[in-house]
């Protein structure tokens, strides 16, 4: 009997035949969900999946089903970007370096295929919300700059820098009750810097996330779609 599964499509995914525009950040606007059928080989099955686009942040979110019976119930479909074969294989060994920690502070690495032509990796869903909607930018800006910088030094500290610091890449999500930051899209990463120079690094886009998450907190704030904030589940 075929099993329910869920497949995800996050940026720099793209689906064919999406046809709506994008509210301004913050605007309460939903998107219209389109759904999106596609079909692509992994491991020794053939699998067909149907989905709807998640949100306006991540409009490339698909639910599906019928993935390798190895995989989880909710997995992520990301297409390489044209002309972004160096930025491929980077992350594919990013994920390598960062083993221990999949799952953990970033999704967990399941493979890479060949969909229509293009080079594909599967990943985990991680969940949770991601800090550039407001559901995600829900706690004060001194409990995010605490979960960040652990999850920065957590990737330091296995050789691996995120160099591309933005909020969009970042997910509040919480699990067995404790909050965290989790990070995704390792195509822009640094694996060659010193100690000294992982530390810094770690230090300064803690600093710099944390300054973007501010204005971010005041243009939701003008915008009228601020959430409450809420106590850190620690």
């Amino acid at each position: 009997m075929p099993r329910n599964w869920s497949l995800c499509f996050l940026p720099p995914f793209y689906v064919v035949q999406i046809q709506h525009s994008a509210p301004a950040m913050g605007h309460p606007t939903r998107w219209k969900l389109p759904t999106e059928t596609i079909r692509f080989r992994f491991g020794s099955r053939l699998i067909t999946a149907t989905g709807t686009a998640s949100d306006h942040v991540h409009r490339h979110v698909l639910r599906d089903w019928f993935p390798e019976w190895c995989l989880p119930e909710r997995i992520v479909f990301k297409k390489q970007k044209e002309g972004w074969d160096e930025e491929f294989d980077q992350e594919k060994v990013a994920y390598a370096k960062l083993r221990p920690i999949q799952g953990i502070t970033i999704p967990r690495f399941y493979g890479a295929i060949t969909y229509n032509g293009t080079r594909a990796i599967i990943l985990s869903d991680i969940g949770g919300a991601c800090v550039a909607s407001p559901e995600g930018a829900v706690l004060d800006e001194k409990d995010f700059h605490q979960l960040l910088y652990k999850a920065l030094t957590t990737l330091t500290g296995l050789g691996v820098s995120h160099d591309d610091s933005k909020l969009d890449n970042l997910h509040l999500v919480t699990e067995d009750g404790k909050d965290k930051i989790m990070m995704v899209d390792l195509e822009r990463v640094d694996m060659d810097l010193s100690e000294d120079d992982f530390a810094f690094a770690a230090y300064s886009k803690a600093d710099f996330l944390t300054r973007q998450y501010r204005s971010h907190l005041r243009t939701l704030e003008y915008d009228g779609v601020l959430l409450p904030k809420r106590v850190l589940k620690a």
